[in-house]
């Protein structure tokens, strides 16, 4: 038997009617149609809400000197993310909840950062600016994304299905998972998690940067309400000083202000200005770490040594960059020690670079030989040099011995503690305490480093240092002050000899 089987002549467009008969609602069995008039607006709802945000959800602001983004984000699993580009994140599991809170620090406002650098009691209002003003953005943005989201998942269903009913539906929707979404993240919010952040990228090395951040914080305020107090006790420290009954400078007398790992304490400039007009003295040095961790942004904060009115004599440390010796040099007044010789206030001045840059613990498994071999090579070109020096400048002093008999005084820092000590040739080595109280690390304990400084006397025909005063300030949050003069040749006390010199300390110094 044949069979005969029909076909359509091509171009025949009944097959192609079939199929948009097919997919028309209208043609969709009973039960079909519902769901789709059910689903249809929430799916529209959701999808429009989510491009919504990612198109236009994202509040840009300023918060102190702070150019920020923030948005909130659809996801999976909620949580907050602090982008910190180009050196990592900050990941903080805040909440549970389809929503994540990204901020960027897109920009920072370098001059108006300066002002506060320059100026510590603005310093002192800046976490709460931040805090204050952070909380303002946050709402203002949370507002923003919850009306995008309603106004995206709105027109999406206006535009796909052309149901007023239905396109209502959508906006119902869309606002019930804003507010559904806003209210399981309120619920779910731990505060605590701010105690344990993940870092992602480069910012990994934060936890062995700056230590326990929590200590700091919770210092900080302590340290901010007593800077004033710095300042104050100089005062009274210099009239102490006018009726000591034991070495009395003259006009003739040459003082130096000794000061040394700074480390980006605002409050540290006040200090030596007030020491240094207090003393009269004809120039500063400085042995090094005036920064925290070498970056250009940090730069910024040496641009009071052009307002001290008098030289500043500065060599670079283990925290300073290239980029923060090119920044110190700057000032009109800076005197930046290379290797060669420079006659300063009467006096001549030699000095070297630390040879390593290590701003931090990470940067862990720096040889020894390095510094030793650095210290050396310096110590064969200072004892070429003619006239042979008065003074020479080298940050860490854990091989000063190499510079015996070569100067008369070494001056040196890195270590956060003070001390002096003469070795078998007749060279004196003084080590000074860190002036900026060790920076921000020297809020994590409750015992504060001290603020250490000192004025040194030097004959003018000799050269010779003749007496100097160590000034003592409590450390950040403290008020105290003493001060202790002392003349060459008497017994140091806590002195050591050169068969025990100073330990080099931690790198992280």
């Amino acid at each position: 038997m044949d069979v005969v089987t029909e076909t359509s002549p091509p171009g025949d467009p009944a097959p192609r009617r079939a199929w948009r008969d097919y997919t028309r609602p209208a043609t969709w069995p009973t039960w079909l149609r519902r769901t789709f008039s059910l689903l249809s607006p929430v799916a529209l709802a959701l999808a429009g809400a989510w491009i919504a945000l990612v198109i236009a959800g994202t509040t840009q602001t300023y918060v102190g000197p702070l150019a920020i983004d923030v948005a909130f984000r659809p996801t999976l699993t909620g949580e907050s993310v602090i982008h910190l580009d180009p050196v990592g994140a900050v990941v903080l599991d805040t909440h549970s909840g389809p929503v994540t809170l990204d901020i960027s620090v897109r920009q920072v406002d370098l001059d108006g950062l300066s002002g506060y650098v320059n100026d510590p009691y603005s310093l002192a209002g800046l976490d709460d600016e931040l805090a204050a003003g952070i909380q303002d953005v946050l709402v203002d943005a949370a507002i923003r994304a919850a009306v995008t989201a309603v106004i995206g998942g709105t027109l999406a269903a206006a535009l796909v299905l052309r149901s007023v009913r239905r396109t209502a539906l959508a906006a119902g929707v869309a606002t019930a998972a804003v507010l559904g979404s806003y209210g399981l993240v309120a619920l779910t919010y731990n505060s605590d998690a701010v105690r344990e952040p993940a870092y992602t990228g480069p910012l990994a090395a934060a936890p062995q940067l700056i230590g326990n951040a929590e200590d700091i914080a919770t210092n900080f305020d302590a340290y901010a309400d007593q800077l004033a107090g710095f300042v104050a006790n100089v005062a009274a420290v210099y009239d102490t000083t006018l009726n000591l009954q034991t070495f009395q400078p003259n006009d003739d007398t040459i003082r130096v202000l000794h000061v040394s790992d700074l480390h980006l304490n605002p409050a540290a400039w006040d200090i030596i200005g007030a020491v240094a007009d207090q003393y009269s003295v004809d120039a500063i040095v400085d042995s090094g770490d005036i920064v925290d961790q070498g970056t250009p942004l940090e730069n910024s904060y040496v641009r009071p040594i052009a307002d001290l009115g008098r030289p500043y004599v500065f060599v670079k440390g283990n925290h300073d960059s290239v980029a923060t010796v090119a920044a110190v040099a700057a000032a009109p007044n800076a005197v930046v020690l290379d290797g060669e010789p420079a006659d300063v206030a009467g006096l001549r001045f030699m000095g070297e670079p630390d040879p390593r840059f290590t701003p931090d613990k990470s940067v862990r498994g720096v040889p020894d030989e390095v510094l030793r071999e650095g210290t050396e090579e310096f110590a064969d070109d200072a004892a070429d040099a003619e006239p042979s020096p008065d003074v020479i400048v080298y940050h860490d002093p854990s091989h000063a011995e190499l510079f015996d008999g070569i100067a008369p005084l070494v001056l040196s820092g890195h270590a956060h503690k003070r001390d002096t000590y003469v070795l078998d040739d007749g060279t004196r080595v003084m080590v000074q305490g860190s002036t900026g109280g060790a920076g921000l690390r020297g809020l994590r304990d409750e015992d504060p480093t001290p603020v250490n400084l000192s004025v040194l006397y030097f004959d003018p025909e000799t050269k010779a240092l003749v007496a100097w005063d160590d000034l003592t300030l409590g450390g950040l949050g403290r008020t105290s002050a003493e001060i202790d003069r002392h003349q060459a040749g008497e017994d140091d006390g806590a002195a050591q000899g050169p068969e025990d010199p100073s330990p080099a300390p931690d790198l992280e110094n």
